[in-house]
């Protein structure tokens, strides 16, 4: 056999085997190069022996590599062996086909993901707060630096449905294009105040958490919600109605007849005596809602013949802000007085006026009855469009056309500013004027308009029984106040 290779033994081998020939190797002296010739192929290989053990590895076809570039890697491979820390085998010779631009270099291997439940896991360790804990923390700031009403608005918004997809999601993983979709979604389906409400509470949420104190167990990045806006509002055709500041409708006068109505069926046994109390003090005294509900029992003083309603300036719009620590007394006569006492009868330990019937969420304490009970209340009422946010503006419109009052005069019983300008500083640094006579001469004629009304309104009324079905059936239906209530004879709607 010859002591080495060729290229004459090359091109001879790349012809294949004559038929009866047997396979061989040709070896190519102290490099330890073999070509090694078979039926099927033939190959460049590479042997030697190391402490008394063989070591074979194949290096590559004999049309890969030229008889040059064999020999070339068969004296590295020698070299390699005699190095102790060097190791001679497969990978090691995919890689130096690669340096030698025989073959290219393989792509770098994908890393390697990580499985839903890997992450899960991960999550689950990393000690950043989920939504539900963010928001919980959040309520508890709010509780201590905002009014109860801003702490139940927040709470009923951020308890939302819409959000409740994030609950288990750590805050720092929501992305404010996230939420946009949210609030977009809530837009398209036409809520959109609510849409308006999320993300007005979604963004201080977020500053917040992002603070300096938070941020350690928020992981939230300052500035993130900055973007965060609510779409444009629809563009509305002439005559349809506006919306007020709650998202209710925002152009509705109730005749004097449907006032007369309201409180007609509130006292026709058919509610709960704490929610139509609370309904018929509202159109009587055509107090704000918040006003309503948050009254308190000591806030009702009787001075004299007279009943007096003290009403906080915790209660009253932007008094805080002004530092306004006077109340706004309310002279009660007639049929609120009477609705008040009727209340305060009621063996009750409440400081509330108008207790809550149950806590809003498991573990809560009972407070006063929520601002929306008012409204679903309402809404469900036979033959009745109003809703409380349309009584101010019945009292304001029906007085000033039927009892000839000024817009002037209204405010001393809509206005908790009584008509003076808040920067009037003799107002403010000395008068201390409460003005219940001119208060009254201003809210006993209301109330005795929309009595006489509630008295020509009972008769006309359904029987109890169908009241209470019509009443129950309206509960049901998630939308806006329906045009037609269920259970009302047609022509009946607007009885009264």
């Amino acid at each position: 056999m010859a002591t080495g290779i060729a290229e004459p033994d090359v091109k001879l081998a790349k012809k294949g085997l004559p038929a009866g020939k047997a396979a061989y190797d040709l070896n190519d002296g102290k490099t330890g190069l073999v070509l090694r010739v078979g039926r099927r192929a033939a190959k460049w290989a590479w042997r030697t022996e190391v402490a008394g053990r063989t070591i074979r590895l194949t290096l590559g076809d004999i049309d890969l590599l030229t008889l040059t570039q064999a020999r070339a890697l068969a004296g590295e491979a020698m070299h390699q062996v005699r190095d102790v820390r060097s190791k001679v085998d497969d990978d090691w010779v995919r890689a130096e086909l690669v340096r030698m631009r025989v073959v290219p270099a393989p792509p770098p291997p994908e890393p390697r993901k990580e499985t839903l439940k890997e992450l899960l896991d991960k999550l689950d360790r990393d000690k950043h707060w989920t939504f539900a804990q963010a928001r919980e923390r959040y309520f508890d700031e709010v509780r201590r630096t905002k009014r109860e009403d801003t702490w139940n608005d927040y709470r009923a918004i951020l308890h939302a449905p819409e959000l409740a997809r994030f609950d288990d999601t750590k805050v720092f993983l929501i992305t404010v294009e996230r939420l946009a979709e949210v609030i977009a979604e809530t837009h398209r389906s036409g809520r959109e105040r609510r849409a308006e409400k999320l993300a007005d509470c979604i963004r201080p949420m977020w500053t917040w958490m992002a603070s300096s104190a938070q941020k350690l167990s928020s992981g939230v990045t300052p500035g993130v919600m900055k973007e965060l806006k609510t779409p444009e509002r629809s563009r509305k055709e002439a005559g349809q109605e506006d919306v007020d500041e709650d998202g209710e409708p925002g152009s509705y006068v109730p005749p004097v007849a449907e006032f007369g109505r309201i409180l007609a069926i509130c006292r026709a046994g058919v509610m709960h005596p704490v929610v139509a109390a609370a309904i018929e003090l509202a159109i009587l005294t055509v107090q704000r809602r918040r006003t309503i509900v948050n009254a308190r029992r000591r806030d009702f003083v009787v001075e004299g013949d007279m009943l007096v309603w003290k009403i906080p300036p915790a209660h009253r719009k932007t008094a805080l802000k002004r530092g306004d620590v006077r109340t706004h007394d309310l002279p009660l006569n007639g049929a609120a007085r009477a609705v008040v006492e009727r209340v305060l009868m009621r063996n009750d330990d409440s400081k509330w006026l108008f207790p809550g019937l149950r806590p809003q969420k498991a573990g809560d304490i009972v407070t006063h009855v929520n601002v929306s009970v008012l409204n679903h209340n309402t809404r469900i009422m036979p033959g009745v469009e109003a809703s409380p946010h349309d009584f101010r503006r019945g009292y304001t419109t029906h007085t000033q056309e039927l009892l000839d009052f000024t817009l002037f005069e209204t405010k001393y019983v809509l206005d908790h500013n009584e008509g003076i300008d808040t920067q009037d500083v003799t107002e403010s640094a000395y008068s201390r004027a409460r003005r219940l006579q001119k208060k009254a001469a201003f809210l006993d004629p209301w109330i005795e308009l929309v009595e006489q009304a509630a008295v020509a309104a009972a008769p006309l009324l359904p029987p109890p029984g169908a009241m209470r079905a019509a009443m129950t059936e309206a509960r049901k239906p998630k939308m806006s106040k329906p045009k037609a209530k269920p259970g009302i004879a047609e022509g009946d709607e607007h009885a009264a």
